[in-house]
């Protein structure tokens, strides 16, 4: 029977095994961990994950009111490193949420910032920034704030174009950043899916208006075109489309929903297919096709999992919880997923409530 094994990695201080800590302080609050352990780093969330095959290294994007937003992991040897994101931070960047994309062209990752500020200091927060991070040289540049004042909850990149598409918060405004001409076209009100994503010929899929919400594509080559398409719904409640992933072997995209759905999407005939409801519980938060050709997904809130989706037998797997017997703790909320060369399963979490820090799960696959 297939299943997993996990393990949480936790930023610890050089020679601490999370073993050989007493397994209360998981469940102690921050301020806690910190007294016991002075040394520690205490994760408020790991938002965006994703693996880089260039260096081996897992990149990592935090909440962290430090401004210290940009992390890796390097699984070979199981060190934690910061990569000076607050030499390029201001105050008010405080989480990379959902903002990842490795530039096929020459292996940089672009990300985005994320605030968490009281809207009494929307005019003093300059706004959400757009980043270059230089993998090679391990350099980090600003390129630009897109939308004044307004923070970047996901971003996606159509390489061909070299176009940034963005979606702001605490107004739901969208936005196409030009690289090479370093301009901000306006996209008007909609909403991404909370991991945005392009199609095969980049056109960047969202959805707007009043519930049940129409799905818009949008190029800048053919402009803004809004659908007769609207997200379906389940158990009577009209699903938001969380993830978006183009399948790199089909013409096809698969959507997971907050309530916990996976879609087939059609993108040539705008047409959406149920497959079904892999979850015990709700919001698939990330989707990848792994290399033994199987459709993997993450979700749950509070009761998390990790499932297969066999595409040719159309058939799920449930691998069981993202959960560490060794510590005795099970991963909160996932938030974003990544699968490395050799087919493990990396994933972070936000929203810890009830334990001192969130951690980086690392999740294999038995078969």
């Amino acid at each position: 029977m297939p299943g997993m094994q996990v393990h949480a990695r936790i930023m610890l201080p050089d020679g601490v095994r999370p073993d050989q800590v007493d397994k209360a302080l998981w469940r102690a609050t921050p301020a806690e961990l910190r007294e016991a352990m002075p040394d520690v780093r205490v994760v408020l969330a790991i938002t965006s994950v994703l693996y880089n095959p260039a260096d081996g290294l897992i990149y990592l994007g935090l909440t962290d009111h430090d401004n210290e937003l940009l992390w890796t992991y390097d699984p070979s040897s199981g060190a934690f490193a910061q990569r000076h994101f607050v030499q390029v931070a201001e105050k008010y960047d405080v989480k990379i949420h959902r903002s990842f994309a490795l530039d096929p062209q020459d292996g940089s990752l672009y990300t985005a910032s994320a605030g968490l500020h009281d809207e009494r200091y929307y005019l003093e927060a300059a706004g959400g920034k757009i980043f270059r991070h230089d993998t090679a040289a391990d350099r980090t540049e600003r390129l630009a704030i897109p939308v004044p004042h307004e923070y970047i909850q996901t971003m996606c990149l159509d390489p061909r174009r070299r176009v940034i598409y963005g979606h702001c918060y605490p107004t739901p405004q969208m936005f196409a950043y030009h690289l090479d001409r370093d301009e901000t076209v306006p996209l008007g009100r909609g909403t991404l899916p909370h991991r945005a994503g392009c199609d095969s010929a980049g056109n960047l899929w969202g959805t707007i208006g009043s519930p049940p919400p129409h799905l818009f594509r949008y190029n800048p080559d053919d402009g803004m075109q809004v659908t007769d398409a609207v997200m379906p719904r389940l158990n009577g409640d009209v699903q938001a489309m969380n993830v978006i992933y183009q399948a790199p072997d089909e013409e096809l995209c698969y959507i997971g929903t907050s309530g916990g759905a996976l879609l087939r999407f059609d993108t040539d005939a705008v047409s959406l297919e149920y497959l079904g409801k892999p979850l015990l519980d709700t919001r698939i938060e990330g989707l990848q096709v792994g290399n033994d050709g199987l459709l993997y997904g993450c979700g749950g809130w509070y009761g998390t999992e990790i499932f297969a989706y066999d595409r040719e037998a159309r058939r799920f797997h449930n691998l069981g919880p993202i959960a560490d017997p060794t510590l005795d703790i099970r991963c909160i909320i996932p938030h974003d997923m990544t699968i490395d060369d050799d087919g493990t399963i990396w994933t972070g979490e936000t929203d810890m409530t009830g334990r001192s820090t969130a951690a980086l799960w690392e999740c294999r696959p038995q078969w």
